[in-house]
């Protein structure tokens, strides 16, 4: 897709479709959900987005997360900081506070 690969961030590192379409939808309410769920997806990387996904935000910041098991429910509890640290890093604002997750089927 001409402008989009290779697109460099700040400091000049290469930044990936998905962060780019977060910064992009972050502003907008109605795609504020498909902003957070891609910076999430990311930020989390594949292996774990596969066994987890962001179903939406609390009033106080918190990601509503279900996860396919309670195995993975844990893991992503134990990474809730650095998990979050990425999420608002990439929306370019202080969007997750923390996890709220929960165990059940990720499929959209």
């Amino acid at each position: 897709m001409p402008g989009t690969r290779g697109a460099r961030g700040p400091r000049g590192r290469r930044r990936t479709i998905a962060s780019l379409l977060a910064e992009a939808l972050s502003p907008r309410e109605e795609a504020r959900r498909a902003a957070v769920a891609a910076a999430f997806a990311e930020a989390c990387g594949q292996p774990l987005a596969r066994e987890a996904a962001v179903r939406g935000v609390t009033e106080d910041g918190r990601l509503i997360v279900v996860a396919r098991s309670a195995d993975w429910a844990r893991q992503i509890e134990a990474l809730a900081g650095p998990i979050c640290a990425r999420v608002n890093a990439r929306l370019r604002a202080r969007v997750a506070s923390g996890l709220a997750v929960r165990v059940g089927p990720i499929a959209p």
